[in-house]
């Protein structure tokens, strides 16, 4: 017997929302764009780090990436707090961490990276330029050191916090 429903095993792209995302272009610069700041490479409809020396990269269009942008005028897309007796001890072990997946992520999109590390009061918080980085790293702390985390997303912006206690 066959069967109705065919399945497909290609990967469908997810649709990212660039409505609520000021920073990201409506329409993008010329076909090969540098940024002036991190050296992230647009083509083809997207940022790319490192694309080095290439041929035709000398007259590339000079522009700002959208992260290096959000960086300059401080447009936070998330905050994590991490508290605790923990983090009092292992506090350098966790921003290591927390460096080495923001590297992670940028490989993969550039425009995931941290905007500031500051202590406060005996808690760390960290901003970042993406909701989907923020929610990366608690999930990341939760699963390497345990703990509590908890996650907000607010509807209007495109805003994440998350709490990480222990």
């Amino acid at each position: 017997m066959r069967a109705t429903k065919r399945y497909s095993r290609s990967t469908q792209k997810k649709a990212i929302d660039t409505e609520k995302d000021p920073y990201l272009l409506k329409m993008g610069p010329h076909d090969r764009a540098v940024c002036t700041k991190c050296g992230a490479v647009y083509h083809n409809k997207r940022w790319m780090l490192g694309g080095g020396p290439e041929a035709g990269m000398a007259k590339a269009f000079k522009a700002q990436c959208p992260a290096c942008q959000k960086i300059r005028d401080g447009y936070v897309g998330g905050y994590i707090t991490l508290r605790g007796e923990f983090l009092k001890e292992h506090s350098q072990e966790i921003i290591n961490m927390i460096r080495n997946k923001e590297k992670r992520a940028m490989y993969y999109n550039p425009l995931d990276r941290i905007i500031a590390i500051r202590k406060r009061r005996g808690d760390l918080e960290i901003t970042t330029t993406t909701e989907k980085l923020t929610q990366r790293i608690g999930q990341m702390l939760c699963k390497a050191y345990n703990g509590s985390v908890e996650y907000k997303w607010s509807s209007d912006i495109k805003l994440a916090r998350v709490v990480w206690t222990r």
